[in-house]
């Protein structure tokens, strides 16, 4: 399955991802709703997609934190499910690691049973900023794998100093942990500060094949047919691009990059 994420056509409303994912060919795609969607808002986006035969992998985003309340990400849960969402896109900002344990057990024990798998993200620039630390706090909780799994995105596990060989001992151990990937592509050495990495991550993405990031070595270290998501999140693209016409471009990049993705 290979989906276009929310984060690559942040320009679109979620009923244009949904016909631009459709449009370029993707098997799935990403959400990022309105702050005011409710579950019939999002039960006709799920409409829309099943219309066009695309699945709904992500929503996103859960951003855990002392500004934030768990009912939001409670609210955000519910609304997955409505959508049939495979996963809940899932970060912490909590300078306390047991605050964002705390409510992530709160999270996952909202989702057990459920059709919707909270995904926890690590990135440098956040409270959970390592493969090794998601992989932790989801242990630490007792999160069953069909109820949480980390998402691993193949430039913050670069940028956090992991790499696809970090990746492949933990799918070794506990396959079902890694839940899905997102892919795009970078320089091999990353900026300096974690300003300037959050700032490459959310304007300065390069598609699959354009850098130095192993990607085919990173989904050969996970377990066969996981979810790759398409993330590139790119200002020059955006500028150059409509949201149809970059999704396209993105997805004949990642299948020239990553054989087999077709």
């Amino acid at each position: 399955m290979i989906s276009l994420a929310a984060g690559t056509v942040l320009d679109a409303g979620p009923g244009a991802t949904i016909d631009a994912a459709a449009a370029a060919g993707y098997d799935a795609a990403g959400l990022r709703l309105d702050a005011d969607t409710g579950p019939a808002a999002a039960g006709a986006l799920r409409r829309r997609a099943d219309d066009q035969g695309l699945a709904l992998l992500d929503l996103e985003v859960v951003r855990l934190g002392p500004d934030r309340g768990i009912d939001e990400a409670l609210r955000l849960l519910d609304l997955a499910v409505v959508l049939g969402a495979r996963f809940l896109l899932t970060v912490s900002g909590h300078p306390d690691p047991a605050d964002t344990r705390a409510e992530l057990a709160t999270l996952v024990a909202a989702a057990h049973g459920g059709p919707t798998r909270v995904g926890l993200e690590f990135m440098r620039f956040t409270t959970v900023a390592t493969l090794a630390a998601a992989v932790a706090t989801l242990d630490d909780i007792g999160a069953d794998p069909a109820d949480a799994a980390v998402l691993v995105d193949a430039l913050h596990l670069r940028r956090s100093g992991g790499s696809p060989a970090d990746v492949a001992a933990v799918t070794a151990v506990a396959p079902g942990r890694i839940g899905y990937v997102q892919v795009c592509d970078g320089p091999a050495t990353g900026p300096g500060t974690l300003d300037a990495v959050a700032d490459e991550a959310r304007h300065h993405r390069l598609p699959p094949g354009d850098g130095d990031l192993p990607l085919r070595d990173l989904l050969a270290a996970t377990p066969a047919g996981l979810p790759v998501s398409v993330e590139v999140q790119s200002d020059r693209l955006a500028a150059d691009l409509d949201p149809t016409a970059r999704a396209r471009v993105l997805l004949d990049a990642t299948r020239r990059a990553l054989p087999g993705q077709e």
